[in-house]
């Protein structure tokens, strides 16, 4: 009887411990709770209140008289030997650039757009003879290098446009076919575009406004401030495809006629408006 009595007051002590526990946990989990802020996030600085708006586009272009040549000039050069190709070729740009500056053209104006020397090769499309291990055997490709090719490409700037015809010509008879006119396109210089494409879209802007006010008119709206605007402004250069027989060209004929047209600029801008 005295162990029973024992065992129900060490039970009875560990129900009271239990609620103990049970309570205190009640109590502390209440107070994190109510230090904790549950409640949710708003970011009421940085919500955006709907708004009405339009959204207009609108473009001007111009025609403008070109102010600048720019050429692409080649001069190339072979000999057995890379060295030799390479000094042959420094000859004949020697000479180039020499005729160049005597035309007026700056050395700022002349700028090396590449530079490479070359194996040049030759190829022989050989059969070999049929043999007992092969009665038709394949042909091939056999190729040998011949020697070398020493190239250099320049762009020069022309902006004196009565002596683009004397550049190709005087570019064209340095050395035996070794100077060549890849290419030249009547453009603009960069502070003649800057000047145009600024007023451009200040002419676009204009248009984009009426056009933007026109819309507000017809819905009855006014228009309010300009939530957004994005610009572009773009030209297209005029190029001439140049062909010339260069060894039929006698002495003293007339320098080549070029004719540099105009070239297109263009702005464009993207503009919307609050209405109210």
């Amino acid at each position: 009887m005295a162990s029973d009595s024992k065992d129900e007051n060490s039970l009875g002590k560990m129900v009271v411990f239990a609620a103990f526990l049970l309570a205190l946990g009640t109590i502390v989990g209440a107070y994190l709770l109510a230090q904790g802020d549950y409640a949710p996030k708003v970011n009421v600085g940085n919500v955006n209140e709907n708004q009405n708006t339009i959204s207009v586009s609108a473009s001007a272009t111009q025609k403008v008289k070109p102010d600048l040549l720019l050429m692409q000039l080649r001069v190339q050069s072979e000999a057995k030997d890379a060295k030799t190709a390479q000094q042959d070729n420094a000859a004949v740009e020697n000479k180039l650039l020499a005729r160049l500056r005597a035309l007026g053209i700056n050395d700022e104006d002349i700028r090396t757009t590449y530079y490479n020397i070359q194996p040049v090769s030759e190829s022989e499309y050989v059969c070999p003879k049929p043999s007992p291990a092969e009665d038709n055997p394949p042909c091939t490709y056999k190729y040998k290098v011949v020697g070398y090719r020493a190239v250099q490409g320049y762009e020069i700037s022309v902006k004196d446009l009565s002596k683009g015809g004397s550049v190709i010509d005087q570019a064209t008879s340095v050395g035996t076919n070794q100077s060549f006119v890849d290419g030249v396109s009547f453009t603009l210089q960069d502070s003649t575009r800057e000047q145009i494409i600024k007023s451009l879209l200040k002419t676009a802007s204009g248009s984009a406004k009426a056009k933007a006010q026109n819309i507000a008119d017809g819905l009855g709206a006014s228009l309010g401030k300009v939530t957004s605007a994005s610009e572009s402004g773009s030209y297209y250069p005029q190029p001439l495809y140049y062909a010339k027989d260069y060894l039929s060209s006698p002495e003293g004929a007339a320098p080549t006629p070029l004719s540099p047209g105009q070239v297109d600029v263009s702005a464009s801008v993207s503009v919307s408006y609050e209405i109210k």
